[in-house]
């Protein structure tokens, strides 16, 4: 299990819990591609279900861990739907934990999400209020 959805799972965790009166998501059907999870989640996230959104993007990871770039643009879609939802501290946490990953496999992730992260983090951290 990779450190990010151990973080996903601390994250979302309490949550779920606080979410788990609300309806669940549906379940996907086994063997569904990472490209069908992604409009999925997609469509859940224009509809504004962000909880559902966030759960069918972490499936991704569960599923296909060894697609990279269905990985990181997941990692990145969740960080991005924490944000929307008004969780920016999470966000902001989930944003870093992407970076740190750029820095560690560089060159074998696809740019584009190390792009709009730096981008994000930015944002977030201009809006969220400074630690000593």
């Amino acid at each position: 299990m990779t450190r990010f959805v151990k973080t996903l799972l601390v994250v979302a965790l309490p949550c779920a819990l606080l979410w788990a009166c609300a309806s669940s998501p549906a379940p996907l059907p086994d063997g569904l591609p990472a490209a069908e999870i992604f409009q999925r989640a997609q469509d859940a996230s224009e509809h504004g279900d962000y909880t559902t959104a966030i759960a069918y993007y972490g499936e991704v990871d569960n599923r296909y861990p060894d697609d990279i770039e269905h990985a990181v643009w997941a990692q990145y879609e969740i960080a991005f739907l924490y944000h929307k939802s008004g969780k920016d501290d999470v966000a902001l946490k989930l944003i870093n934990e992407l970076l740190d990953r750029y820095q560690k496999e560089g060159s074998a992730l696809p740019p584009a999400p190390r792009v709009l992260a730096q981008d994000l983090k930015t944002r977030l951290e201009a809006m969220l209020p400074k630690t000593k």
